[in-house]
């Protein structure tokens, strides 16, 4: 399949998940400085299924609270704006964005995305870099493999095979079989869905943050993230090639040291937590 194929594959195919509206509306509350609690409240309380499954999240273990927590604006006076905010988005992206063939390890690409996802918040912490969209971006760094899997299931599944050979990274097998690899479909992907422009270039260079142009430093944010759940045993482990430090998202932010070993140990000493989380939405996602 010639990369032109997969480009127009990608905008047309009817086959790929659409995006729900209210995905989009927390999308848009997410990169809003202004986005409010009671905005937030609001849609997700219009959306049943979604409220149940905020409510099945905040009420386990995960959080283990002591009491029952019956409502969206109980949830959010007790877990935070913001924290809510992710789990909306973590639990609406995880149903939207299943793989298409039996052999792609779906419940990994969610282990792999929520841990990304937060280590692109502390290392914006470490940073010092208050970027918006990072918890964003982390979680969906990785759409494109789900959209090669969806658009050419087949093919994908060759390269898989290929890859878990172990002898080259998924993104070099992707550009021999497919002319095209993940992180470019990931970015097409967000732009046909109409994501924040500054997530899709995240997602698009999350792998060369030195291209970003317009939101280096979120770009070179997600990088970092990804290698770092690497470091974590939380990668996405559809090749065993260990990933490469991206030493120009380090430039890009500034670090003087590398924040990689504290953040990848912390990540590494929460599996449990972040396993719980997944076996929370799983249920509603798988």
């Amino acid at each position: 399949m010639k990369k032109k194929s997969i480009h127009d594959s990608l905008v047309r195919i009817q086959e790929l998940p659409t995006l729900p509206t209210v995905l989009v509306r927390i999308l848009n509350i997410a990169a809003d400085p202004d986005g409010t609690a009671l905005e937030l409240g609001q849609l997700i309380s219009n959306d049943q299924s979604l409220s149940a499954s905020l409510l099945r999240l905040v009420n386990s273990p995960y959080y283990g609270f002591y009491r029952k927590i019956e409502s969206v604006t109980q949830a959010i006076v007790m877990v935070g704006f913001f924290e809510v905010r992710r789990l909306a988005l973590t639990a609406t992206a995880f149903h939207t964005l299943r793989p298409g063939s039996t052999r792609f390890d779906h419940i990994q690409l969610w282990r792999h995305s929520l841990a990304a996802a937060i280590a692109a918040e502390r290392c914006a912490y470490a940073a010092g870099v208050p970027v918006h969209g990072c918890f964003e971006s982390g979680l969906l760094h990785d759409i494109g493999k789900v959209a090669l899997d969806i658009v050419c299931p087949q093919e994908y599944e060759k390269v898989l095979q290929v890859a878990q050979k172990g002898t080259k990274r998924i993104r070099a097998v992707e550009q021999e079989l497919l002319g095209v690899d993940h992180a470019e479909a990931g970015g097409l992907l967000g732009e046909h869905w109409n994501l924040p422009s500054s997530v899709t270039e995240a997602i698009r260079c999350h792998h060369a943050p030195e291209d970003a142009r317009e939101f280096p430093e979120l770009a070179a944010l997600t990088a970092l993230a990804n290698y770092i759940t690497y470091q974590a045993n939380l990668g996405e482990f559809s090749a065993p090639v260990p990933a490469e430090c991206p030493r120009q998202a380090l430039e890009l932010l500034n670090f003087r040291g590398n924040p990689c070993e504290d953040i990848a140990f912390d990540l590494e000493n929460n599996r449990a937590r972040i396993e719980e989380f997944i076996g929370a939405v799983k249920s509603d996602a798988a």
